[in-house]
């Protein structure tokens, strides 16, 4: 879908998305999300946006205004916006971006953590990962593929993480070399529904195992044994809200070797059994 709002050129686009209830009480969901070319003529100024914004500048400079501050942005700059807040932000030169608007889970908590770390602007130039996700998402949305709201949620939290980690200067590796662990977790959300182990993973990815699970950890918040637990659990909630399958059929359908182990883990993750889950009115 073409936009052509204020100083917004010819080959920009933008594409909307409506998100389901699960996504809504769950994941992390998009709201809408976009490639604009701008002149000197774009500018953005609200009182408020219901979402949180992520923005990767690919090309030229700008201004952001967050409040009462006023921000440089600069190219392989990130923006990221609490836009529940007066907010504004404008190019003088022109500029090409990435962006996505996007809220639900933890949002809040990241925006205040990174905002106290580095304020709105985040500089990217050493890490591929924000631009790779926000074109993996609009290259779904430009070819009309149905949207895994799953992985959406992963693509964002996984976006999340890097922003939080570079904003604190722990991010350590650079353009040419992208963490094994985007990989790992792709696999995983390809893989979830048979039997994955550590060993596995590692090899996948061409690192030691002990290295892998050290960056695992420390990039996504999880061990590799919990994050593919999480993986399931997520798959499980989003059957179980949509379809009628049995708890069993949903227990071997997102990898777990039997109903009684899947029933145990959902309830010490969840807090409630998977029928209470499914019965509980969102």
């Amino acid at each position: 879908m073409q936009s052509d709002g204020k100083g917004v050129l010819k080959d920009s686009c933008i594409f909307f998305h409506t998100p389901s209830n699960i996504a809504r009480s769950v994941f992390f969901h998009m709201v809408c999300a976009g490639e604009y070319f701008c002149n000197n003529e774009y500018r953005v100024e609200r009182e408020t946006y219901h979402s949180y914004l992520i923005m990767y500048v690919v090309k030229g400079s700008g201004f952001v205004i967050f409040n009462d501050r006023t921000f440089q942005v600069h190219t392989d700059d990130v923006v990221f916006l609490d836009c529940h807040k007066p907010h504004g932000y404008y190019t003088d030169k022109g500029w090409e971006t990435l962006w996505l608007h996007f809220d639900g889970n933890s949002s809040k908590e990241f925006f205040d953590l990174v905002y106290g770390h580095s304020g709105v602007v985040i500089p990217m130039k050493e890490s591929p990962v924000v631009r790779r996700y926000i074109s993996m998402i609009l290259d779904d949305l430009k070819h009309n593929r149905v949207l895994n709201e799953v992985l959406i949620s992963c693509h964002i939290q996984r976006m999340l993480a890097e922003i939080l980690l570079l904003s604190a200067g722990i991010g350590d590796y650079g353009m040419e070399g992208v963490s094994p662990v985007i990989d790992a977790v792709t696999y995983i959300h390809s893989n979830y529904r048979t039997k994955i182990n550590i060993g596995d993973l590692a090899a996948y990815v061409k690192v030691s195992p002990f290295h892998f699970s050290r960056i695992f950890k420390k990039e996504t918040g999880y061990s590799p044994y919990e994050y593919i637990i999480k993986t399931r659990i997520d798959h499980a909630k989003t059957l179980l809200r949509q379809t009628r399958l049995s708890i069993k059929q949903i227990a071997y359908e997102v990898g777990f070797e039997s109903e009684s182990n899947f029933v145990n883990i959902f309830r010490q993750k969840v807090c409630l059994t998977p029928n209470d889950f499914r019965n509980t009115p969102l």
